[in-house]
C-alpha cells in the first residue's frame, strides 16, 4: 500500500515538475547564440530579414544570435535541416511563402511538412510583387497591358525568377484573371529578368518592388499594379491590381520564423515577444520600408492559420500551371 502512495503521489506531481521545468526554461532561455537559419543565398530578402531580426534579438537578449545560411533546391535544404533540428530554441527558421506554402505543391518528395514539423513563431514581413513593363511598350495600365495581351494572343512575354517561383506562379495568376496568355521564360533568379526587361528581350516582369525601385525612378520600366491588397509604402502612387478592376491576383511574399516541432512553449513565449519588439523597431520598419517590405508580426496560431490556408491557395494555382520540380 505504501509503494503504491508513493507512486501516486510521483504521478500527481509530474505535471507541477514539467510546469516547474518550462518556468526555470523561460527564464534562463536563452543561454547560448541563437541561430537564424535562412534558406537563401546573402545579400537576398530573406537572408537581410534574418540580419536585421537577429541583430536586434542580439541586443535585446544579451546572447548573440547568428544568421546561417543554408541555401539551394529552393530554400527547401536549409528549411529540412530545421526542420530536423533539436527543439530547444537555438535553432529557428527564417521561413517564406515559396518554402512553407508553395513548396508543397511542387515537390512530390518534399522532405518536410510545414504543417506537422514546425513550431510557429511569428510573421515577420510582408511584400507584393510588381507587374512591370519595358517602357517602350504601350500599355500604360494593367487593363491596357490585358486588352493588348488579348489583341495578340501568344506574343508579349514575362520573366519570373524561376518555374515554380511566386514570380512565376503570380504571373500565371495574371493570365488566369485577365483571361489571356502571356508567354512565361523563366529565369535563373532575377537579375537575369530585370537584364531582360531593360534590353526588351521580355514584355513584363513580375518583380519584388526593391528590384523595380533603380530602374523605375529612372524610367526604363513602367510598374503597372501591385499584388496584394494594399500599395507598396516604396511606391505608394501605383495602384494595386484590384484597384484597377482585375480582381484574384492578391498574390503575397511572407516571411516569419518558425522553430522545429516540439521546441517548449515557455521558450516560444520567450522568444516570440521578442521577435515582436524587434519586428516593430522603428528603424527597421523604415528600412525595409523603404524597401517595399512591410513588418508585420503575429501571434503563432495567426501564423499557423497563415501557412495553413496559403498551402491550400496555392496549390491551386500550381495545379493550373501544371509545373513539378521533381
Amino acid at each position: 500500500m505504501r509503494e503504491r502512495t508513493v507512486v501516486l503521489l510521483a504521478a500527481a506531481l509530474v505535471p507541477f515538475l514539467i510546469a516547474a521545468g518550462g518556468a526555470t526554461a523561460q527564464q534562463s532561455y536563452p543561454e547560448k547564440p541563437i541561430r537564424f537559419i535562412s534558406p537563401f543565398p546573402a545579400g537576398g530578402a530573406a537572408d537581410t530579414l534574418a540580419r536585421a531580426l537577429a541583430q536586434k534579438v542580439t541586443e535585446s537578449s544579451g546572447r548573440q544570435a547568428i544568421v546561417e545560411n543554408r541555401t539551394g533546391a529552393g530554400g527547401t535544404i536549409g528549411t529540412d535541416a530545421v526542420a530536423k533540428s533539436a527543439p530547444d530554441g537555438y535553432t529557428v527558421l527564417l521561413g517564406n511563402v515559396s518554402t512553407l506554402a508553395i513548396a508543397p505543391s511542387l515537390y512530390t518528395k518534399l522532405p518536410y511538412d510545414p504543417n506537422q514539423d514546425f513550431t510557429p513563431v511569428t510573421l515577420v514581413a510582408k511584400s507584393p510583387l510588381v507587374f512591370g513593363v519595358n517602357a517602350a511598350l504601350p500599355a500604360k495600365s494593367l487593363p491596357e497591358l490585358i486588352a493588348l495581351a488579348r489583341a495578340q494572343p501568344g506574343k508579349l512575354s514575362y520573366g519570373s525568377s524561376g518555374s515554380g517561383s511566386i514570380t512565376h506562379l503570380t504571373g500565371e495568376l495574371l493570365n488566369a484573371a485577365g483571361k489571356m496568355s502571356i508567354v512565361h521564360i523563366p529565369y535563373k533568379g532575377s537579375p537575369p529578368v530585370l537584364l531582360a526587361l531593360l534590353s526588351g528581350e521580355l514584355d513584363m516582369g513580375v518583380l519584388q518592388v526593391v528590384e523595380l525601385l533603380p530602374h523605375y525612378r529612372s524610367g526604363r520600366i513602367r510598374p503597372l499594379a501591385i499584388s496584394g491588397i494594399k500599395r507598396s509604402p516604396a511606391i505608394p502612387e501605383v495602384p494595386t491590381a484590384g484597384e484597377v478592376g482585375v480582381t484574384g491576383l492578391e498574390a503575397t511574399t511572407w516571411y516569419c520564423v518558425v522553430a522545429p516541432r516540439g521546441v517548449p512553449k515557455p521558450i516560444v513565449d520567450t522568444l516570440q515577444p521578442m521577435l515582436v519588439k524587434a519586428i516593430a523597431s522603428p528603424d527597421v520598419v523604415k528600412r525595409f520600408a523603404d524597401e517595399g517590405v512591410v513588418m508585420e508580426s503575429s501571434t503563432p496560431d495567426e501564423l499557423a492559420r497563415l501557412i495553413r490556408s496559403d498551402i491550400a491557395n496555392w496549390a491551386e494555382v500550381v495545379k493550373r500551371s501544371g509545373v513539378k520540380l521533381d
